[in-house]
């Protein structure tokens, strides 16, 4: 009688290999309308996230909390599906390894921040509209008797807004390297509860830590800009942080990609069979 395989939890570094390199090529290969839709359904799950993060807040949870609850956006993220621009930095390795060209890599890229943007810019108007931050005065922007979480919202807007373009960046590069991490080991999961816990982890420690999501940012500015009534121009300003912050998260996941010695040796495994 052959012995029984004991259960492995987790996928070998081999198997992550061609697991990560599976997923890019169908990636690069997805065609731009389904990148967008799908990059649209991850900007309306990671702003549901950071809405969490601010009932956390306000209800005096504290950042560990918010950071807890607002992993949820990259758990529906990677159980539900959909397509997240710093979760699809981890595309870098199928491009290095020649599964696909950079150009398709630069396309997915740009069709999944546009597809985030427009997510969570759509989920930020309707819960306005929906008078949870307080009464909507116009279709735009403004409320009358903003509530407390309005008033956090609008908080936490203008202190992004404040953030230096220098420290965004160093921000936004230690939020990707976890990002990245929580993405990986979710990978490397076998099952659902796995994959939920390690997106948790690193998630809660970046929020709470305060690092820069860009992603999140699409939520966190413009919802402080519509409780502040501010007019249509002025939401180009949130550019100044998402901008920097794009920057940093994209270095982040360069860094952990190439730098980690697991990926280091994933890497040279996916080379060696070409």
């Amino acid at each position: 009688m052959s012995e029984l395989k004991s259960y492995d939890p987790k996928l070998s570094f081999e198997e992550l290999g061609k697991t990560i390199s599976k997923l890019g090529i169908k990636k690069a290969n997805t065609k731009p309308w389904q990148l967008v839709l799908l990059g649209i359904l991850a900007g309306l799950y990671i702003s549901i996230g950071g809405h969490l993060f601010l009932v956390a807040l306000n209800e005096g949870m504290g950042k560990v909390v918010g950071g807890a609850v607002f992993s949820t956006g990259l758990v529906l993220v990677v159980i539900a599906g959909a397509e997240l621009f710093t979760g699809n930095v981890l595309m870098l390795v199928g491009a290095v390894t020649r599964r696909y060209s950079f150009k398709k890599l630069i396309k997915s890229w740009v069709f999944v921040y546009i597809g985030n943007f427009v997510g969570a810019i759509l989920y930020t108007w309707l819960v306005y509209r929906s008078g949870l931050f307080g009464s909507p005065t116009s279709l735009w922007g403004g409320v009358a008797e903003v509530n407390g979480i309005g008033s956090l919202a609008a908080s936490i807007a203008v202190k992004k807004l404040a953030i230096p373009f220098g420290e965004a960046v160093i921000r936004g590069v230690f939020c990707n390297m976890l990002v990245i991490l929580a993405v990986i080991m979710s990978a490397m999961a076998k099952d659902i509860v796995s994959k939920i816990l390690c997106c948790i982890l690193p998630i809660m420690a970046f929020v709470a830590i305060g690092f820069e999501h860009c992603v999140a940012n699409m939520f966190l500015i413009p919802i402080g800009l519509f409780v502040d009534g501010a007019p249509f121009h002025d939401f180009i300003t949130m550019w100044g942080n998402l901008l920097p912050v794009t920057l940093g998260n994209i270095i982040g996941g360069v860094i952990i990609l190439f730098i980690h010695p697991n990926r280091i040796r994933q890497i040279k495994i996916l080379l060696k069979r070409d």
